[in-house]
C-alpha cells in the first residue's frame, strides 16, 4: 500500500502535516510528487516522507509544454496520473491512495480496505444530501461546475480497468487539464464525472467520514469525543479536506455567503484549531518564500491586439456562414 501527494514548495507545511497524519496512523509508504524544482533553502530530508519525486522523473510527453502552459493548479493536477503511472511501474504496490497535501487523515490506511468490495476505482463524492436551496454558498451548481467527485482523493487498485482509465484520464491530462468553466474544463477533476458510466469497476464511497470539508457541512456534523473526532454523532471521521483554510480562524467557508461559520457552527472550531496547531509546528518560513519554478513558469500569454481579435471574430463568422 502506497499513499502519496502533489504540491508545489509553498504548500509543503501542509504536505508535512498530511504525510505525519498517515504515518501516525498507518505503516504505508507515502510518496511526494513535488510539482516544482528544488530549492537549496529547503531540506527535503526532513519533510517526512519516504520517497520524493519531481516531474522530470514521470513518464509526461508534453512536459516543457505544460510548464509552459499550465498555471501552477492546472500543472499540480494535471501530473496526477502520471504519479499513479509511476507508482505502478516501479512499486509492487497493489493499492494506491491519493491525497491532497491540504488533508489531515484520522484512521489507518488499512481501515480503508473494508469499502473497496472488489472494485478498482474509488472515489468520493462532493455531497451526499441535497444542499439547501436557501441562496447561501455553495450551492450545487458548484459541482455542477467543477466536478462530482472531489480529487482530493482517488483510490486505485492494480489492475487491468485501472490501467485502462490511467491511459484515458492522462491522455486528456496532457493538454486539458485546464481551468475553463465556460467549456466545460476544470482540471483533472470534471473528467472523473464521465468515469463511474465509462469503467465498470468503480464504487463511490457514500460514508460521510470520508473527504469531509467545508462544502458538505450540509449533511455532516463532526464533534470531538472521547479524544477523536466523530462525524453524525456515530461514524468515525476518516479524513478532512482543509481547503481554503484560514489560519486566523475567522472564516469557516471562502466566501462572506458561506452557509456556516464558527459562530453557527461552533463545534467546527475544535477540528480547525488542531488542524492550525499542526500547521504552525510543521511551517517554515522557506516554504512559501520560494517563489513556483522560480518563476520561471509558466510563460505569459501575449494579449492580442484589438486589431487581431476583429480579425478573428471576422473569420470565424465567415467560417459559420460558409
Amino acid at each position: 500500500m502506497i499513499a502519496f501527494t502533489i504540491c508545489s514548495n509553498n504548500y509543503l507545511s501542509k504536505a508535512r502535516v498530511l504525510v505525519n497524519s498517515i504515518k501516525k496512523k498507518s505503516e504505508a509508504v507515502v510518496y511526494l510528487f513535488l510539482a516544482d524544482q528544488k530549492s537549496n533553502k529547503i531540506n527535503y530530508e526532513q519533510l517526512g516522507f519516504d520517497k520524493i519525486l519531481t516531474p522530470d522523473q514521470l513518464k509526461i510527453p508534453n512536459l516543457q509544454w505544460q510548464l509552459e502552459n499550465y498555471n501552477i493548479v492546472e500543472f499540480n493536477t494535471a501530473i496526477k496520473g502520471a504519479a499513479f503511472n509511476y507508482l505502478f511501474e516501479y512499486t509492487d504496490a497493489q493499492t494506491i491512495y491519493y491525497f491532497d497535501p491540504d488533508i489531515k487523515v484520522y484512521q489507518s490506511l488499512n481501515n480503508f480496505e473494508k469499502f473497496w468490495k472488489k472494485k478498482s476505482i474509488l472515489l468520493t463524492p462532493h455531497i451526499l444530501k441535497p444542499v439547501p436551496f436557501d441562496g447561501l454558498f455553495p450551492q450545487e451548481n458548484l459541482f455542477l461546475n467543477h466536478g462530482i467527485y472531489n480529487l482530493g482523493f482517488l483510490g486505485l487498485k492494480r489492475s487491468e480497468i485501472s490501467e485502462k482509465f490511467l491511459h484515458w484520464w492522462c491522455e486528456r491530462l496532457n493538454e486539458k487539464c485546464i481551468i475553463d468553466l465556460k467549456e466545460g474544463y476544470f482540471t483533472d477533476q470534471i473528467w472523473l464525472n464521465l468515469v463511474p458510466s465509462l469503467f465498470k469497476e468503480v464504487l463511490v464511497i457514500d460514508h460521510p467520514g470520508f473527504n469531509a470539508a467545508y462544502w458538505n457541512l450540509h449533511d455532516r456534523t463532526i464533534h470531538l469525543e472521547a479524544g477523536k473526532f466523530i462525524v453524525n454523532t456515530t461514524e468515525d471521521l476518516f479524513f478532512y479536506h482543509f481547503s481554503s483554510f484560514d489560519k486566523k480562524l475567522e472564516q469557516l467557508m471562502p466566501r462572506a455567503d458561506g452557509r456556516f461559520t464558527f459562530q453557527n457552527r461552533p463545534e467546527m472550531k475544535s477540528l480547525y484549531l488542531d488542524y492550525l496547531n499542526d500547521i504552525n509546528y510543521h511551517s517554515n518560513v522557506s516554504y512559501e518564500s520560494v517563489k513556483y519554478y522560480n518563476s520561471s513558469y509558466p510563460i505569459p500569454k501575449k494579449v492580442p491586439s484589438l486589431i487581431t481579435r476583429l480579425l478573428a471574430k471576422i473569420s470565424r463568422e465567415i467560417k459559420m456562414k460558409i
